[in-house]
């Protein structure tokens, strides 16, 4: 490496993965969730060696022809894995390392980016490597051919190599783009949403093979195939040494056009002034909806609106706590989409999750939201009503209409009756607005005032854990009777109990909902209201 001080980029992997563990290990929740990860892939990881074994078995009495197309599809599957999901934590975690203008100052971008590329490698490789050359003894001990190992092992160094390097080379590209493009950087947020949509539909449909196909039918042919020649050539299964060969031969190829070329997106994107956005439209968009809201709320509440509006836009990371609610929905949108139908169930999934993130988008953390101005704000006149009001008020009018009109849409398309649509419809705009209110009393509650790590380089106040909890289990509860007097089964079944039609059912129970969470919210409410006045006394 010209230029490149190799001491330096040591030194810089080092204290990447120093600050990476202090980072996990200062974060009790990512300590037991690493853990508990641990604990998952210690008996799957058991297995798969286990399993490698009885491959070899297999292997060993297989066809020759057979062994190696399997071994080039693990290979280039391997190494579009390696691709994508490098790709995606050098985006996120590997190109935002702390402090990155001051080390610009003390070291070339080439050494930066040669540490972090290094701290990478050397994560993957602790596991992978130990791992697959565990695996790779197995099936050799399984097929009868131990001379396998290091052909396996010079293979997985080969897919590593070249994977995490293409990973680098990706996000380097699409965010040299993300700061130079005006259009791409306000779209960014959206296009993330979209890919993480993507990514859930895909995993829970299990459609993998189908999106994946189409890469491994462009990169089988290629060298990348031919690695799998190199990871069985000791199993004398008549693997081409002029290929595997040529594998090797490609791998060093592609370090060397590589690596240059991560150095130079590196010094465009490290030291690219970057886009500016001029935010004189945002305001004036932001004016209009504010004085279209004049005439109909008190202006501390309308001011409330719109700075819980404007964080949302300027800090969506912020608010993805609340889009956990579409984990839940990711099953019954799956199912709708694999039978091609909609039945009774999405709409009341619809229901619930719209107006469990309705409550939870701003008033789940009242106190947390002001920050440094919550004395300020108590102090004003009816600054605590103002606060309660207003967060309820700024995701009812966000989620509402999305969740009145999802309902409306799937019911319409489901066998439910078009008054039971219209008794959904009601429940929807009820439960919208009345789980901000239940958010306020609980938020207040079990506050949260510092700000914790939304993503590598993002930090953000959002609501505690146990309030967020709670929250949930209230909203599943007060939605319950609107929920089960429209489901197909207890609904029909009580309707039959009673000898009343399904509509009665309905209506009564988006009446006891309504009635209920109204009633939990009013009182939710009033313990905010209660708790933010001994706040002002204080």
């Amino acid at each position: 490496m010209t230029g490149v001080s190799r001491a330096h980029v040591v030194l810089i992997a080092g204290t990447e993965l120093r600050r990476r563990w202090r980072s996990i290990r200062d974060n009790t929740a990512q300590m037991l969730a690493f853990a508990f990860v641990g604990l998952l892939l210690l008996p799957f990881s058991l297995a798969g060696v286990f399993g490698a074994y009885l491959l070899g078995g297999v292997a060993a009495e297989s066809e020759a022809d057979t062994v190696l197309d399997v071994a080039g599809m693990v290979a280039v599957y391997a190494w579009i894995f390696v691709v994508g999901f490098g790709g995606y934590r050098a985006y996120a975690v590997a190109l935002r390392p702390d402090n990155v203008d001051g080390l610009l100052t003390t070291v070339s971008h080439r050494e930066v980016i040669g540490g972090l590329a290094l701290a990478e490698l050397l994560l993957w490789a602790a596991f992978v490597l130990t791992a697959g050359v565990a695996a790779a003894v197995a099936f050799g001990i399984g097929a009868g051919s131990p001379f396998m190992v290091p052909f396996v092992g010079a293979t997985l160094v080969c897919i590593l190599t070249t994977g995490l390097l293409g990973g680098f080379l990706l996000a380097l590209a699409v965010r040299n783009t993300g700061v130079r493009s005006v259009l791409l950087t306000r779209l960014r947020t959206l296009f993330f949403v979209l890919l993480g949509v993507a990514y859930f539909w895909v995993a829970f449909t299990g459609a993998f093979v189908s999106v994946l196909d189409p890469l491994y039918r462009v990169f089988a042919p290629t060298p990348l195939g031919w690695l799998g020649d190199l990871a069985v050539l000791g199993l004398g299964v008549g693997a081409s040494p002029l290929r595997a060969v040529g594998a090797v031969a490609f791998v060093g190829g592609f370090v060397v056009v590589a690596v240059p070329a991560i150095h130079r997106l590196a010094a465009w994107l490290w030291y690219a002034d970057g886009v500016h956005i001029d935010h004189s439209v945002e305001r004036e968009t932001e004016t209009g909806r504010s004085s279209r809201l004049s005439g109909l709320l008190p202006a501390p509440v309308l001011g409330v609106v719109a700075a819980d509006w404007k964080r949302a836009r300027r800090s969506p990371l912020s608010l993805s706590f609340a889009l956990y609610p579409l984990i839940v929905l990711a099953g019954p949108i799956t199912t709708a989409v694999q039978t091609g139908s909609i039945g009774t169930g999405l709409p009341l999934w619809l229901l619930l999750c719209g107006a469990w993130i309705a409550g939870s988008l701003f008033a789940l953390n009242v106190l947390g939201h002001e920050g440094a101005v919550l004395p300020s704000t108590l102090l004003a006149a009816d600054g605590g009503r103002s606060l309660v009001v207003g967060h309820v008020i700024a995701g009812a009018l966000l989620v509402a209409p999305l969740t009145v009109v999802a309902t409306v849409v799937t019911g319409v398309a489901s066998p439910h009756s078009l008054p039971m649509v219209a008794s959904l419809a009601l429940s929807a705009v009820v439960l919208s607005v009345a789980t901000g209110a239940i958010a306020t009393g609980i938020g207040v509650a079990f506050p949260r005032f510092e700000a914790v790590s939304v993503s590598r380089s993002t930090k953000a106040v959002v609501p505690s854990t146990i309030a967020f909890a709670v929250y949930s289990v209230v909203v599943a509860v007060v939605s319950l009777p609107t929920l089960l007097a429209h489901s197909g089964f207890v609904g029909g079944a009580l309707a039959e109990w009673f000898g009343v039609s399904r509509l009665a059912i309905g209506v009564v129970g988006s009446g006891t909902a309504a009635v209920v969470a109204v009633g939990v919210g009013v009182v939710s409410a009033s313990v905010a209201l209660d708790r933010l006045d001994g706040y002002r006394m204080g």
